[in-house]
């Protein structure tokens, strides 16, 4: 390190006076020579993972010349990390965690040419690592990210966005409107970059989480939405992106037996018939009861759309359909299973299947016509076990069903044992399932 330090020094003669000249490197000829000697050595600790001993000279150098390198501001955020892991005392700490959120904005008024939505986005996380209870500061630089980044934003940055708005929503600190006009922006981003993209199963998963946030909390209800959209749409009615909104939203929602939804969705179609069109209008005719067109236009979009979490989501309400206004139960779980089979993940496929079997009478003794209930409680434990948003909806199924098993000494009486192997039979459906029997 003493030989570095000595030829680093030799070599400031030369340096200085360029460094000076271009003003990157301190204010003086003597500014420049410290500044460059401050550079070499922290930047010789921080590849020894020094970050100790790199702090002291870094700390002189991001003081003496700012605009001397962005590797300040990079290795900085790694130096204060290690800084603030190993501080104790609070109040020092608190300040190094300033430091640190600091540098992002030093680097973005330093470096125009930083990529500002990926440096607001790692501020905000750097915030909720450090002072996760300040929910509005998260939020904040999460939304500058997006208006930075667009629909080129980082897609997970959106899913974490929509969780702090819902949090302050919930908290009472954002208006149900403002969270409404946030979800809209944020799902046109998302909509382009699937759009973009259509084998992304990860762009497709964050789509899917943005529409779940916003669905369960509370803000999506049928009344707020059509009154934030009747105006807007009345006022600009062949606005495509508008439309689109009002169609998804009021779709998302089951929104469909309103004036809004249904001119939306026949001004959309009129302006860009295409497979989502063609879903708004099967939802829109389930909404109006002609259930034979709603299956024509619900097989149509599935043949049509190519992502298969949207697919598996079609093929669940189009089964639902069928079992719920049509009591075809061979059909409900034909397509309830090509919707798992599509997306193991929708939770909502295995909760159907088990309202289906949950339904079933078949049987001749108490415990033939009672197994179905272990066949619907396993779906629903598959349904939570998918995609636990839907575990409070799963437990309470699985609490009143498993009040019909069959008791103790029913199976006793037909040699059955709890944790055996059972095999179910009804309506032409067959399940391999455990029994569990009633104290």
């Amino acid at each position: 390190m003493k030989t570095k330090v000595i030829l680093t020094i030799l070599a400031l003669s030369f340096l200085s006076s360029f460094a000076f000249a271009q003003g990157r490197y301190g204010a003086s000829s003597e500014d420049s020579i410290n500044c460059v000697r401050n550079l070499s050595l922290y930047n010789d600790y921080v590849k020894q993972k020094n970050y100790e001993s790199a702090h002291r000279f870094w700390k002189d150098a991001i003081t003496m010349c700012p605009s001397s390198t962005v590797n300040l501001y990079i290795h900085g955020v790694t130096i204060m990390k290690e800084m603030i892991s190993n501080t104790t005392d609070q109040t020092l700490r608190e300040a190094r965690i300033d430091t640190l959120l600091s540098l992002y904005d030093q680097r973005m008024n330093l470096f125009s040419n930083s990529n500002f939505s990926d440096l607001y986005d790692r501020k905000a996380r750097d915030i909720n690592a450090y002072r996760p209870e300040d929910t509005k500061g998260i939020r904040e630089m999460l939304v500058k990210s997006i208006e930075a980044g667009r629909e080129k934003t980082d897609a997970s940055t959106f899913v974490f966005a929509m969780q702090k708005t819902i949090e302050m929503y919930k908290a009472e600190q954002l208006s149900s409107e403002e969270v409404m006009n946030f979800y809209t922006t944020l799902s046109g981003y998302a909509e382009a970059q699937v759009k973009a993209n259509p084998a992304s199963e990860k762009l497709q998963t964050v789509q899917r989480d943005i529409n779940t946030l916003f669905i369960g909390s509370g803000v999506a209800s049928c009344e707020n939405l059509i009154a934030l959209f009747t105006p807007r749409f009345q006022a600009n009615p062949e606005d495509k992106d508008l439309i689109i909104s009002i169609v998804n939203l009021l779709g998302n929602n089951d929104c469909i037996s309103n004036d809004l939804y249904i001119q939306a969705v026949e001004a959309y179609n009129k302006i860009d018939p295409s497979p989502r069109t063609t879903y708004a209008l099967a939802k829109m005719n389930v909404g109006k009861e002609d259930y034979t067109k709603a299956i024509e236009l619900y097989r149509e979009a599935i043949e049509l759309t190519s992502g298969k979490d949207t697919i598996s989501q079609y093929l669940v309400e189009l089964a639902s359909v069928y079992f719920q206004h049509l009591n075809n139960t061979q059909r409900a779980v034909s397509c309830a299973r090509d919707a798992i089979s599509n997306d193991p993940k929708n939770g909502r496929a295995y909760r159907l299947m088990g309202l289906i079997w949950a339904a079933q009478k078949c049987g001749s003794d108490n415990v033939e016509t009672k197994s179905v209930y272990w066949v619907a409680v396993d779906y629903f434990q598959k349904a939570k076990n998918a995609d636990p948003s839907l575990a409070e909806e799963a437990n309470k199924s699985i609490s009143a069903y498993s009040q019909h098993f069959p008791t103790q000494s029913d199976a006793f009486m037909l040699d059955l044992l709890d944790g055996e192997s059972y095999t179910v039979t009804c309506n032409g459906m067959t399940e391999r399932t455990i029994i569990r029997t009633r104290k």
